[in-house]
C-alpha cells in the first residue's frame, strides 16, 4: 500500500505505540533497518502491522503562515500504514503541549512556540508540512 502524503497527529491515549510511526521512508534523514521486522498491534480490530526500522524524521510545518522545522527522533518506519503518525504523548515527554479548539490542533513547545498546526478532518488532525533538512525542535 502506498503512503498518502499526509501526516496525522495521533491523540489516542492508549494507541499501543510510544513512538511516532511514519510510512514514508523518504522523510527519514537517518534510518536503520531492523534485522527482523517487529510486529505491532493496531488499536482497531486487533490487526497487526510491521515495523521494519527506526530513524529520525525532519519536517517543515506551516503554523499561522510561519515555517517551523522539527525533528522526530526514534520514529518507527511502518510501511503498511496509510499515514504518518505524530504521537502527542511522545511530544509531551519533551514538555510540548497540545491545544484543540475550533477543529484545529496546535502543538506548542515548553517555551510557548507553536511548532505544529493541524486541521480536523475525518476524525483525525492533518498536519500541513513539507520535507526539509534543518531542525529547530527535537523529540
Amino acid at each position: 500500500m502506498e503512503a498518502l502524503n499526509k501526516t496525522i497527529i495521533l491523540i489516542l491515549p492508549h494507541s499501543g505505540t510510544s513512538n511516532h510511526c511514519f510510512a514514508d521512508l523518504s522523510l527519514f534523514t537517518f534510518y536503520t533497518s531492523f534485522e527482523r521486522p517487529l510486529s505491532g498491534l493496531t488499536a482497531e480490530e486487533e490487526l497487526t502491522f510491521d515495523v521494519v526500522g527506526r530513524g529520525n524524521v525532519k519536517l517543515q510545518t506551516n503554523v499561522n503562515g510561519q515555517r517551523r522545522m522539527i525533528t522526530l527522533n526514534n520514529t518507527l518506519y511502518t510501511p503498511g500504514f496509510r499515514y504518518n503518525l505524530i504521537l502527542v504523548a511522545k511530544l509531551s515527554t519533551k514538555r510540548a503541549e497540545a491545544c484543540f479548539k475550533d477543529n484545529q490542533a496546535v502543538i506548542r513547545t515548553k517555551n510557548g512556540v507553536d511548532i505544529i498546526s493541524a486541521t480536523h478532518s475525518d476524525l483525525l488532525y492533518v498536519v500541513d508540512m513539507d520535507k526539509i533538512q534543518p531542525t529547530a525542535f527535537t523529540t
